[in-house]
């Protein structure tokens, strides 16, 4: 049944269906469209409004790091220049393993904590190069557990 504003019903649509799928798919979306009554060109648009909505398949996890200015003079560049080499593929790829795709965001809110990152849905900060390392070795190893 459609909401009676469908805007206001779309992003809690897109958030359970990427957590049931991994992502939004062109399933998902005409899915998403139905539920809520708009078009499906109108879906689109707001997911690449909504920065967490993924619209290609990605990693078991993702790694998400902030690059809003304060994130970048605290060193995010190292922090992303570092998750993307240990990834082995370009930004927004599935790393070789399949557990890891790595995406800059543009402000995750943790300015006061930064270098920021998310993890799925966690965020953490501040974030240096060897907090990284053994974050992306607990990531590989299938042994990290949100706090």
């Amino acid at each position: 049944m459609a909401s009676p504003v469908p805007e206001a019903a779309i992003s809690e649509v897109l958030q359970v269906l990427q957590k049931a799928r991994g992502y939004i798919d062109e399933d998902a979306l005409r899915l998403a469209a139905s539920l809520t009554g708009l078009s499906p060109v109108k879906v689109e648009e707001l997911c690449t409004f909504y920065s967490l909505v993924l619209r290609e398949p990605v990693g078991t996890h993702v790694l998400r790091i902030c690059d809003s200015i304060a994130c970048h003079m605290a060193g995010a560049q190292d922090i992303l220049t570092q998750a993307r080499q240990h990834s082995g593929v370009d930004l927004g790829e599935v790393s070789r393993s399949g557990k890891l795709t790595v995406i800059p965001h543009v402000c995750i809110g943790l300015c006061d904590r930064a270098p920021a990152l998310m993890v799925d849905d966690q965020a953490l900060g501040p974030v240096d190069t060897q907090t990284l390392t053994r974050l992306l070795a607990q990531l590989e190893a299938d042994i990290w557990k949100p706090s």
